[in-house]
Parts: C-alpha cells; structure tokens; sequence
C-alpha cells in the first residue's frame, strides 16, 4: 500500500512539473518493464527502446493520469499494449525468463566447468525453453498476457484485472484455461522425456 501511495504522490509531482518524480518513477520502473517487454520481442535491444516508448507515452499523458487504479497496473497496461503491438508487427509473441548465475566459487577447481556436462545442460535447457515458448506462444491472447503478467511479473489478480480492462473472475478463468493449454500441449513432450 505504501508503493501504491508513494507511485501516486510521485505522479501527481509528475503532474505539476517535477521533473525528478518523473525520475524516480522510471528508475523504480525501468527494469520491470524492459523485462516485461522482453517477454514479448525476445530482444533486449528491442525491449529498452519499447520501455521508452512507454515511459514516454506515460510523460506525454501525465496531465489525463487519474489515479482510479493504482500507477502501476496504468504503467502495465501501457507497456502491454506495445509490446503486443511490436510482437504482432514482427509476427512473434515470445515469452522467455532470463536467468543469470551470480554464484560465487569458493574454490577455483570448482569454478572450471565441465564443458560435456555444461553443453549437455544448456542443450536440454535450451531445448526445453524452446518447448515452453512454443507452448505460451500457442495461448490465445488474452490467456498469454495473463500467464505472463502473474507468472514473470508477479502481479496480483486485482492487478492483472487492471491491466487487462477485465474483472478479477475474468483473470483467473484465463489463466486456468491457459495452464490447462499449456498442459495439453506439454504432455505429449512430457512423455517423450523431452521435458
């Protein structure tokens, strides 16, 4: 709730001119929604330069902002909408998690890998995230924007509702058919041990 209140009194800074509230909102935000973005173009490059589009637009609407919803299901939605958009235009809707390893290695042995069982790993890791981005670029729509938006960004029912213009009902029905399609679609992998 706090997040919530701070978002609204930085925006209604934003509104009156405060062009450091503006800032603190894009560094609080920017990351989420490259990474959102990038969910849908599966280009980082890509992905920075949509996220800028969406904070540009939320500039450019500061003054119609009517804090009916909480700022970030408004950032959200905004953000939906293009990467939607630059997905449809590039005829792509991938949605992949980047993963990185900042673990440290107490011992330098151990930090040199094995390069078979590496290679093995990321081929089957690779091959399974190709699996999974088929399947979730299988869902219609409105289910992926769901799946993504609770799954990869964490956002709350009510929130997704926000984004998605639905009733919170709506969400969880899309998101249930969806894991039930994704399940289908994933069985016959499953049982080829693929997965």
């Amino acid at each position: 709730m706090g997040s919530q209140n701070s978002d609204l009194d930085l925006m209604a800074a934003v509104q009156r001119g405060d062009a450091s509230a503006f800032e603190q909102l894009l560094v609080k935000y920017n990351k989420n929604i490259v990474n959102f973005i990038y969910k849908f173009v599966n280009n980082i490059g890509e992905a920075e330069e949509l996220a800028q589009e969406v904070f540009l637009k939320i500039y450019m609407a500061r003054h119609s902002y009517e804090p009916r919803a909480p700022f970030s299901s408004w950032l959200y939605r905004i953000a939906a909408n293009e990467g939607i958009k630059a997905a449809v235009k590039g005829r792509r809707l991938f949605f992949r998690s980047r993963r990185r390893d900042t673990g440290e290695h107490e011992n330098i042995l151990e930090s040199i890998p094995d390069v078979r069982q590496n290679a093995e790993h990321t081929l089957a890791g690779n091959e399974t995230a190709q699996i999974v981005q088929k399947a979730i670029s299988s869902l219609p729509k409105k289910e992926k924007l769901a799946i993504v938006l609770r799954r990869y960004q964490g956002l709350s029912y009510e929130e997704i509702a926000e984004v998605m213009n639905c009733t919170e009902g709506a969400v969880k029905t899309y998101i249930h058919r969806g894991k039930l399609r994704l399940r289908e679609f994933m069985l016959p992998y499953i049982a080829k041990g693929l997965i």
